[in-house]
């Protein structure tokens, strides 16, 4: 967001003079609901192994018996047993849920069948950077561009789509507004711009504030809460395209440093936060610049345990506009612990920004990578640093970065029973790996699909996508409650992974695809299997 390096500490402030935040002239740079009753929810099952044990194997199969090298432990729901040896014998009954024989866990019992997927993962040692599957544009996550959301019209966000981004940077820049409150139109042309984002099927993370440049003031603290109780029903309205609201507001570049009336302290820092946490709705998180402006505000760092409860704490992300720019990262991490809170923090909410100076051989590509992932970077302006980035290209690393900047889920196996009754539940196992930096940031239901002679669709109503960190491994079992009415056929299994948000659930744009280049078919927001199941 920015088009110079911004340290933050004091000591350096004054030696950089050139405008921040910017991306240039906005140009391009570098469905139904679930056939479950409330008395037959499905049961959900989920175990974690580990993805990289064993070679990738270059077929995709079906078959009856398959062995899981690796540890499984318990990390949801109830235990899934990691033997997916199988049988096709569909006689087996089971009493508890009328199934035509199975019901989770699936373990090496008569009418299990398996697919046999084999996704090229990083973590395994393969280097899919120029398949198909790393061309594969998901939502929220990635490389993203620069917008102004008071003036935006829709051939940026053309031109950034054919860029493959699906996340922009979105600058509300307000320095009229310093001493006034915000009037109809600015909060018009806001809404608008957030109007085109979901028109584009794209996320923006927008950040609000009045100094654009060294010298020029932010407001006081009462006209940014002002602004913030201003801006509340249209966050709430648009919330649904808004992948992190960076803090802002305060000093230069909205950065949190700088500010002429006293705001850059503990105290007025906080009360901006509560403001922006309640100005959102509970799902969304607020990105702050330095950790330990999260850390003085709400401790932390979070843990599997704390992470995604609804806090605050829970809700804060992370902001480094100046991403391995010194051995600080020009005054991100000031405080003793502070880049060791980051890391441990970073596991659980989105962290964003850009890199800001050459700075061989930290900025280069052996360490980018290792930093990216062990901070689970999932969006990275692309405008700036140009050198930096160009070095990656250079270097050879700029295409990995590209495709494993957030999530990148693969699905290497699936077993399912073969066959299932009216009112019965259909056990169904998916093993998910997640090849990126980081986990998905925001809420997303996993719903299984069944379609035949009519379509079904059944939720994970147990599993959380936020909690499939990088490196992981997740067998997901799901015992679907079929209706009672299902016309008898053969049923095809498909995975939708789509926003939550009504106004987004239908947009294939919005739903996550899987990172495969074979082996699963994509129509219409719904990742298809070479699987299916008889109901007689």
């Amino acid at each position: 967001m920015s088009t110079r390096p911004r340290p933050l500490s004091l000591l350096l402030l004054g030696a950089l003079t050139s405008s921040a935040c910017q991306g240039g002239d906005g140009s391009t740079d570098g469905s139904t609901g679930a056939a479950t009753a409330a008395t037959a929810q499905p049961a959900t099952d989920v175990t974690s192994t580990d993805p990289t044990d064993g070679p990738a194997d270059p077929t995709t199969s079906t078959s009856s018996t398959t062995t899981t090298s690796g540890p499984t432990t318990s990390t949801s729901v109830g235990t899934t047993d990691a033997s997916t040896t199988t049988s096709t014998d569909p006689s087996a009954t089971d009493s508890d849920t009328g199934a035509s024989g199975l019901a989770c866990p699936l373990g090496d019992e008569p009418g299990v069948q398996q697919l046999a997927l084999a996704p090229a993962l990083f973590g395994a040692g393969d280097d899919p950077s120029d398949s198909p599957a790393c061309a594969i544009v998901n939502p929220e996550r990635g490389f993203h561009g620069f917008t102004n959301l008071r003036n935006l019209d829709g051939g940026i966000l053309d031109n950034h789509a054919a860029s493959g981004f699906s996340v922009v940077y979105g600058q509300v820049l307000l320095p009229e507004y310093r001493d006034a409150p915000l009037d109809a139109d600015v909060l018009a042309e806001i809404a608008a711009s957030f109007d085109l984002v979901r028109e584009h099927g794209m996320k923006v993370v927008p950040r609000f504030h009045y100094s654009n440049g060294e010298g020029e003031p932010d407001a006081e603290l009462e006209r940014i809460l002002e602004h913030i109780e201003q801006l509340t029903p249209l966050l709430q309205e648009h919330a649904d395209v808004i992948l992190t609201l960076q803090a802002g507001f305060v000093g230069l570049w909205g950065e949190w440093h700088g500010s002429m009336h006293g705001l850059d302290a503990p105290g007025p820092r906080k009360q901006i936060l509560d403001a922006l946490l309640a100005a959102l709705p509970p799902e969304r998180t607020v990105s702050v610049r330095r950790p330990s402006f999260k850390q003085q505000a709400y401790g932390g760092p979070l843990t599997a345990d704390t992470a995604h409860d609804g806090s605050a704490m829970a809700r804060v992300g992370h902001v480094n506009d100046c991403f391995l720019a010194s051995d600080d990262d020009f005054g991100t991490y000031q405080e003793p612990g502070e880049k060791d809170y980051a890391v441990a923090d970073s596991a659980f909410v989105p962290v964003g920004g850009e890199t800001c100076a050459v700075n061989p051989p930290r900025s280069e590509c052996p360490s980018a990578l290792a930093e990216l992932a062990l901070h689970h970077w999932t969006h990275l302006n692309t405008a700036y640093k140009v050198e930096v980035l160009q070095s990656w290209q250079q270097d050879g690393c700029y295409a990995e970065i590209a495709c494993r900047l957030g999530y990148r889920i693969a699905v290497p196996a699936l077993r399912w029973s073969g066959s299932g009754v009216p009112g019965g539940a259909l056990p169904v196992a998916l093993e998910l790996v997640n090849d990126g930096f980081a986990a998905p940031v925001n809420p997303r239901p996993l719903v299984l699909v069944f379609d035949g002679p009519t379509r079904v669709d059944v939720p994970a109503v147990d599993f959380d996508l936020r909690t499939l960190q990088p490196g992981e491994a997740q067998t997901v079992c799901v015992d679907a409650v079929l209706p009672a009415d299902l016309p008898s056929g053969t049923y095809r299994i498909g995975l939708r992974l789509a926003d939550p948000a009504p106004s987004l659930a239908g947009d294939p744009r919005q739903a996550i695809r899987l990172a495969h280049d074979t082996g699963v078919e994509w129509n219409d927001g719904v990742n298809w299997f070479e699987a299916s199941f008889t109901v007689d």
